[in-house]
């Protein structure tokens, strides 16, 4: 809603604008003033009696009409494309087996409108990063010893997904922190904590609310639980048993394609997420 109203502030700025840009051009050219009714009417007159006018009268109209058209089509561009988006976009979705995901798992492909990253993010995670490397590179040291995490990187990089450094979340280091289309975000674990992980995601989603408008950030989570510690059955984590039955899940549930017209926004999404992952772990 408040996108919508500084368009409409900015499109009547434009037309104000482009008006007394045309009154002072037809003003100083051919001595006609358009917010006078006698010149109006003189005009008529001389339309009616077939006198000759020049034509660069009603070219100077025309552009003028064109520059503000043009104008508002700047304005609404932005919006214009996520409503071709939406319309053209047509998600597949497959059927997903009993026997190798939860039952009340969804994954969350919508596309939200646009994305627009925090004017100041990138200044905070810069100086806090500065002040806490030392402690930042010893946990992932710690973290990245597992044997897992490079062939799950493997999994996700060859099914459409870009593979993120793994952040620090309020003490807990995912095995995984990956990235898809459409605002995605995988973050999974190998034999971890099962609270740890959650208490992750949800300062996750605080951080994302508070630094993005009305814009979702479709966070879906996994544990590689090898020594059989959870139930497969969650609503809000996947849980799978080995190593091939997160291989097979995600190569039927591969990143969506990112297409010639998608690349700028999601550029923009990743960019915000390396943010994130530099901002978070001093929260």
């Amino acid at each position: 809603m408040k996108n919508k109203f500084e368009h409409i502030l900015l499109s009547i700025l434009l037309g104000l604008t482009v008006l007394l840009g045309l009154s002072f051009w037809l003003n100083t050219v051919f001595n006609f003033n358009i917010f006078c009714g006698a010149h109006w009417k003189e005009l008529s007159k001389l339309q009616a009696a077939h006198i000759p006018i020049s034509i660069h009268f009603y070219i100077s109209i025309i552009i003028a009409i064109f520059i503000f058209l043009f104008g508002v089509y700047f304005i609404y561009r932005q919006e214009i494309r996520n409503i071709y988006i939406r319309k053209s976009t047509t998600p597949v979705s497959e059927p997903i087996k009993p026997t190798e995901t939860p039952q009340h798992f969804e994954i969350n492909q919508s596309r939200p409108p646009r994305l627009n990253l925090p004017k100041n993010m990138v200044q905070i995670a810069a100086q806090n990063n500065a002040q806490t490397q030392p402690k930042e590179t010893k946990s992932n040291e710690n973290s990245s010893t597992n044997p897992y995490n490079s062939i799950i990187a493997d999994t996700f990089s060859n099914n459409g997904y870009l593979v993120k450094q793994n952040p620090s979340i309020i003490g807990f280091i995912p095995n995984l922190f990956a990235i898809g289309n459409n605002e995605i975000l995988w973050i999974g674990g190998v034999d971890c904590d099962k609270q740890k992980m959650l208490s992750a995601i949800e300062k996750l989603k605080s951080v994302f609310t508070e630094t993005l408008e009305d814009i979702p950030i479709n966070i879906n989570a996994f544990i590689l639980d090898t020594m059989n510690k959870y139930q497969k059955d969650s609503d809000q984590l996947l849980v799978f048993k080995n190593i091939d039955e997160l291989k097979d899940f995600i190569a039927s549930h591969p990143g969506d394609e990112i297409k010639e017209d998608e690349r700028e926004n999601f550029d923009s999404y990743s960019e915000y997420i390396d943010t994130i992952i530099k901002y978070i772990k001093n929260l």
